[in-house]
């Protein structure tokens, strides 16, 4: 039976994943594949062959080669794995190869020789200090992470087409950053992994992953990264990267013994995977840490263990001063956290992190249903001595005069009420806020055409307390405004687009010969090629040479090379076909 004919049969019994696995690692171009029969074609040629050879490893190579040549080779479950998934031999043969895969690799794997003996790599001495330090930088990592998401949460980053982003962006990012080396890409990579940042038609936002991301303690938040990172290595660099205890040149080197035919392949993605290991505290300029082998081991009982032991404890106590600067000199509790960058502005960020009380900040809670004594009891709470009286009467005050001034939207206009008809007036007399273009349209209304939240945003730059409402008169917390974006439907991956193809072709539901005969008499028709046709007759079976002509209807009309006789074979009685 035909290599292309058997193949075919097993490619439409494989699922969708593991057939566009096929096509993303053993093809260029899937463009002209129409049908399983193109595509079994496609993977018996020698590229595609050799893009699958090139991927294995020289212990596998050097028992392939053995195979191709004696038709035997030690059973090896790995062999056995690489045969079924990546080179797909015979159904059923479990240490067979098809004929143009055994040429190929005989070929690619002629001068190769066993490799020497590699020494085991030993964890060095004295290096528990630098893997400490390596966590406590990673750590660090993790609360610019959080920074990075928050930022992005409410003003969405656009990736340039040339990669990176732009200089407005960056310098913008720049301050989250835990040190001057780590740009805002490397940890827009961490927060890819962990899934709580997502890049859309090149714009970078938040998911919905964030918000429950942000209530997770910081030795959790490291280990959700930590886990995806690992799960992201796949059995290649899972292996490759648990062989050598350095991670950089002698990596390299490693890396050109073991994969002879190359491994530009698998570059890429060891680069980003080495990069994130760097700020997850796994590695240290390129040598592995201890709990990076207890990652890559699945020892994750120990890396527990290993990052709680570095995470200092919450803070239990913040000092409030008089200047409404809070500093908390450790990290809070995630909900502590948040309550506190909902009442404050972070001017400074770190282990010990210094926040601001604002107005905008009380007047949000405020809007959420919190009350003034409310806010107050959970910083009392929190503080390490009394509150300064000036910041117990600015938000009791602000309590007090919660809602006085509302904002709403009506018909495309913005409508300023204030229930004191003199702030009202004295809203109206401020130079501040003469750029809204505000004018009284009623005793108590003030109109402008700029939008609501210009508006509210203006007024609480001024200090008045103001808030938005919706159309029943209800307050709402002020929206969040983003930069205005447009998200197009992500393109469909080529290798999706063929599996669809594959799954409506004609013979999608087939295995009848009779269509890879049609096929073989067509493509014989269009390159004038000449065959061998085995032909049922009723005293048997017949074979003929044959130089086919045309080929419609069911029937083949050809040139029969031995009698010189031109015969009209139907195709129906034709059962093998092979080159002559």
């Amino acid at each position: 039976m035909s290599s292309s004919l058997e193949l075919s049969k097993r490619l439409r019994a494989l699922t969708d994943e593991q057939l566009s696995e096929l096509a993303s690692t053993r093809l260029t171009n899937s463009t002209a594949i129409k049908d399983y029969f193109d595509l079994a074609d496609a993977l018996l040629t020698e590229d595609s062959i050799l893009s699958a050879v090139r991927r294995l490893p020289l212990e596998q190579l050097l028992q392939l080669r053995e195979l191709a040549s004696t038709g035997k080779t030690a059973a090896d479950p790995e062999l056995t794995t690489t045969l079924e998934q990546a080179l797909l031999g015979p159904e059923g043969k479990k240490l067979e190869l098809y004929p143009e895969v055994s040429a190929v690799i005989l070929s690619a794997t002629e001068k190769l020789v066993p490799a020497t003996a590699d020494k085991p790599s030993k964890p060095e001495k004295g290096s528990e200090l630098r893997d400490v330090a390596a966590l406590e930088t990673a750590l660090s990592a993790i609360t610019s992470l959080d920074e990075l998401a928050r930022s992005i949460e409410s003003h969405h980053v656009k990736e340039l087409a040339r990669g990176g982003l732009s200089a407005q962006d960056s310098q913008r990012l720049a301050p989250l950053m835990p040190s001057a080396e780590i740009t805002p890409t490397a940890l827009l990579a961490l927060g890819k992994l962990s899934g709580i940042l997502a890049k859309n038609s090149g714009w970078w936002m938040a998911t919905e992953k964030l918000d429950t991301w942000l209530h997770l303690p910081l030795a959790e938040r490291w280990l959700a990264v930590t886990t995806a990172w690992s799960e992201h290595l796949g059995t290649h660099l899972q292996k490759i990267l648990s062989t050598e205890s350095d991670w950089g040149p002698e990596l390299h080197a490693w890396l050109e013994v073991h994969y002879p035919l190359g491994h530009d392949w698998l570059d890429g993605d060891l680069k980003e995977r080495l990069s994130e290991a760097e700020l997850l505290g796994l590695s240290h300029a390129g040598t592995v840490t201890a709990v990076g082998r207890e990652v890559l081991a699945g020892n994750w009982k120990g890396v527990t263990a290993a990052i709680t032991a570095v995470v200092p404890p919450f803070a239990e106590h913040v000092f409030v001063q008089h200047d409404f600067t809070v500093v908390a000199p450790g990290p809070l509790t995630p909900a502590d956290d948040v309550f506190m960058r909902q009442l404050c502005v972070v001017e400074s960020r770190g282990l010990a992190t210094t926040f601001r009380i604002t107005a905008q900040g009380t007047n949000h809670l405020l809007a959420q249903g919190t009350s003034a004594q409310q806010i107050l009891d959970h910083l009392t709470a929190l503080a390490a001595t009394d509150i300064p009286q000036a910041v117990s009467y600015f938000i009791t005050d602000l309590g007090e005069r919660f809602g006085t001034i509302r904002v709403r939207e009506v018909n495309g206009n913005t409508v300023v009420k204030a229930q004191d008809l003199l702030v009202l007036r004295t809203i109206n007399a401020d130079h501040s806020l003469h750029s809204l273009g505000l004018r009284p349209v009623s005793e108590d209304s003030l109109q402008t055409a700029i939008s609501a939240g210009i508006v509210l945003n203006a007024l609480l730059d001024a200090k008045y307390p103001a808030q938005l409402e919706d159309a029943s008169g209800k307050i709402i917390a002020a929206p969040v405004h983003r930069r205005s974006i447009e998200l197009q439907p992500e393109p469909v991956s080529p290798h999706v687009a063929l599996v669809q193809r594959l799954r409506g072709s004609r013979e999608a539901a087939t295995t009848d010969d009779a269509t890879w005969i049609a096929r073989q008499l067509d493509v014989a028709v269009r390159e004038k090629s000449i065959l061998v046709v085995t032909v049922s007759m009723p005293d048997g079976e017949r074979e003929f040479t044959i130089e086919p002509k045309g080929f419609s209807n069911g029937r083949l009309r050809c040139l029969d090379r031995t009698t010189e006789v031109e015969r009209t074979l139907p195709a129906s009685h034709i059962t093998a076909v092979r080159p002559a």
